[in-house]
Parts: structure tokens; C-alpha cells; sequence
């Protein structure tokens, strides 16, 4: 909806001129990755997800020698979902900078949706994976401890990070929470990310948890979309087979390269739901955390899941189009991929839990002038 998101992030976020080029740098370096697959929406400046209230239960595990925590009950969701708010508000608010001369104040938000223990899908629990993979580079440990993935290739990774020299966070810069490295001469490393071992990339972003948060210590979140032309396994997994290959985790080094670690191999995927378009006859496909859209006409300037209790969760929705004249960002992350070559593809990553079988349609609204036109997406079973 709106350009040069990143130039004017850091503005906003009021960044002194040489941490501005190092980050700008480190982010222009990300986008490259994702040009022409779609650009982050500003709601990326500030993110939070939603409270999970569950049991932790937390069990000790050997892989490769690797000391891992393993999932029990619900911590995964637990943490990954835990609210990054202040005071643990319901929504976090910002203004954007917009317009064609960077004058005009966008207002902003992000809501929390509040779900129980007993609402976490059996389902999402089974296909959370310990992982176990460890990679070191310049001072640095990172330890890849849990993930879960869906058929939209779509997916939630438990991680820590250390360094006993320090781990040179920039806190004061970035999202809520999001982990941002100060670029200063000591510190090598630009960024955490992702792909698939079959060469698709993916986009992520990263996020620490601040209760245990130390100079040396950090334990994460990382968030993840696929991005590029998706090999598809078939017509009902959409983006299964780029994480079915397998995939990788990486640091970005500012002066010497990237330092990968072992390849992980999921077992299985999280199913998702099929939604048709009633007009177009495009489809989508939904997941508990996840939508892809074979077509990216369907994420227009509003998109709203409609639930069986009558309620409604607004994953998107320009200022323009709702009375509080805000723009509302329920998104840890989306990318642009290329599904089809006529119309590319979108796929995104909530930041709330929905159960796909609760999802009764889907509602996609496009702005036009002052007008408007609307799809409905209705389950295929």
C-alpha cells in the first residue's frame, strides 16, 4: 500500500546516520532477496502476537549431541505467541511516515487475539519438531531448537543465541522485540535468516524474548515465509515440497559471508484448508498460523477471516476502509512468490491462531478510487 517502506521505517524510528546506512544496508541487502516478490508492509514496525495462556512442559533431549529442548503440551505456541506489548495490552499503536513528501502521519496498529490452552489445535502440537542443529561463527552460537511447518510452506522456529563477548543488539531500533544488530566494528554479524535446501529462499524475521533477554544470551522466535518461484509437491500443498527438501539456518556476516548449519529435514507438515473464490474461481489455503493465495489478487487493501461464532479476525485493512481511519497490521511477515506466472502468489504469516475448520469464508476487499470491490472465499470442504 504504501513505497520505500524501509527508508521510512528507520525515519521514523529516529535512527542516527550511521547506524541508519548499516541497517539500511543490511535490510536493502534482505529486499534484494524479495524484489519483485513483494515488499514488507509497514506494519512490520512494530509486531506482537497473541497471548497463548498453556502448560509448559519442558523435557530434556539428545540430538547430534546437542542438548535441545523439546516440546511438551504447548510451550512452542506459549512463547512464539506471547504478547511483546507494554504492560500486556491488547494492541500496540505507531505512526507510520507517508505521502509523497514523507508529511503525512499514518496511524497504525496491531490487535492481540487472547486464545486458551484447550484451543491449541492436537494437531499444531504433533507437528512441532525438536531440532537440535547448532551453528557458530564469529563468537556466535545459535541453537535451532524447535520448529513447526505447514503445507503452505509457512512456519514458527524456537531458537537461542550466544555469545560470551556479547551479542551487540541494537534494542532501541526495529519492532517491538525484533533483533536488530548495532553493525559496530566488533560485531560481524548483519542478520539471522533461513532457506530451503533445494535453493528456495525464505523470508524471515526475528524476535527475542525480553524476560530472558541478557548482553551474552537471547532466546527467539523466528517467523518465516516462502519467497521466489515455489516447486510445487501439487496442486492441494502449496509450498510443501520448498520445506519438505529440507532447510537451513544461516548468519550473515558484514564482511565475510554467511556461516550455515546442518540441513533439517521435517517429518511432516500442518494441513491446511482449501478456500475457492466464488468470482474468479482462485484459491487459497489456510493453516492455524498461515494463508497462502495462488493469486495475490486476493490480499487486497482489506482481508478479513469470517469465524463459525460470527465474529471476525482482520488480518488487513487500509485506513481508508474503516471508521477508527487506521491501518491495521495482523502480520509477523509476507512475501510475493511465484505460484503462477501471470498472477504471483502471496503468502503471509498471522499474528494470531485461527482454527481453519472455524473459518466459514474469507473477505477480500479492493479500494478503488471511492469505490470498492469485494471476493468472498468459501471453503471447498
Amino acid at each position: 500500500m504504501r513505497s520505500n517502506k524501509i527508508d521510512k521505517a528507520m525515519r521514523t524510528l529516529h535512527a542516527s546516520d550511521d547506524l541508519y546506512d548499516r541497517v539500511l544496508a543490511e535490510s536493502r541487502q534482505r529486499v534484494g532477496r524479495v524484489r519483485g516478490h513483494g515488499v514488507p508492509k509497514p506494519g512490520r514496525l512494530v509486531l506482537r502476537s497473541i497471548p497463548v495462556v498453556a502448560t509448559i512442559g519442558i523435557a530434556i533431549a539428545a540430538m547430534g549431541g546437542i542438548a535441545v529442548s523439546a516440546v511438551s503440551n504447548s510451550e512452542l505456541f506459549a512463547k512464539a505467541f506471547a504478547p511483546r506489548g507494554n504492560n500486556g495490552s491488547s494492541q500496540v499503536t505507531w505512526d507510520a511516515i507517508g505521502g509523497a513528501d514523507d508529511s503525512k502521519r499514518i496511524p497504525c496498529k496491531q490487535e492481540y487475539r487472547t486464545i486458551a490452552a484447550e484451543d491449541v489445535l492436537s494437531d499444531m502440537e504433533n507437528e512441532v519438531e525438536a531440532v537440535g542443529k547448532q551453528l557458530h561463527a564469529w563468537g556466535y552460537t545459535m541453537t535451532i531448537r524447535d520448529m513447526i511447518a505447514d503445507e503452505n510452506g509457512c512456519g514458527v522456529v524456537r531458537f537461542s543465541l550466544d555469545n560470551p563477548d556479547g551479542l551487540h543488539l541494537a534494542t532501541q531500533y526495529g519492532a517491538k522485540n525484533e533483533i536488530v544488530f548495532d553493525g559496530s566494528n566488533d560485531c560481524y554479524v548483519g542478520g539471522m535468516y533461513m532457506e530451503c535446501a533445494n535453493g528456495v529462499n525464505l523470508n524471515t524475521y526475528s524476535f527475542y524474548d525480553e524476560e530472558t533477554l541478557s548482553d551474552t544470551h537471547l532466546d527467539g522466535t523466528m517467523y518465516f515465509t516462502p519467497i521466489g518461484d515455489i516447486d510445487r509437491a501439487d496442486d492441494e500443498t502449496p509450498g510443501a515440497a520448498t520445506v519438505m527438501s529440507g532447510v537451513k539456518w544461516y548468519l550473515n556476516g558484514l564482511r565475510e559471508g554467511r556461516v550455515y548449519s546442518e540441513v533439517f529435514t521435517p517429518s511432516g507438515l500442518l494441513e491446511t484448508r482449501k478456500f475457492r473464490d466464488q468470482q474468479s474461481g482462485n484459491t487459497c489455503y489456510v493453516s492455524p498460523f498461515s494463508i497462502w493465495f495462488k493469486d495475490h489478487y486476493g490480499i487486497r487493501d482489506s482481508l478479513k477471516l469470517n469465524l463459525s461464532d460470527g465474529s471476525s479476525w482482520t488480518v488487513l485493512e487500509d485506513d481508508l476502509l474503516n471508521a477508527e481511519d487506521v491501518n491495521i497490521f495482523n502480520t509477523y511477515v509476507q512475501s510475493r512468490v511465484n505460484s503462477h506466472p501471470d498472477a504471483p502468489g502471496e503468502a503471509l504469516v498471522m499474528s494470531g491462531l485461527v482454527d481453519p475448520e472455524q473459518v466459514n469464508s474469507i473477505t477480500s476487499i479492493k479500494l478503488e478510487d471511492a469505490s470498492t470491490s469485494e471476493r468472498t472465499y468459501l471453503p471447498t470442504s
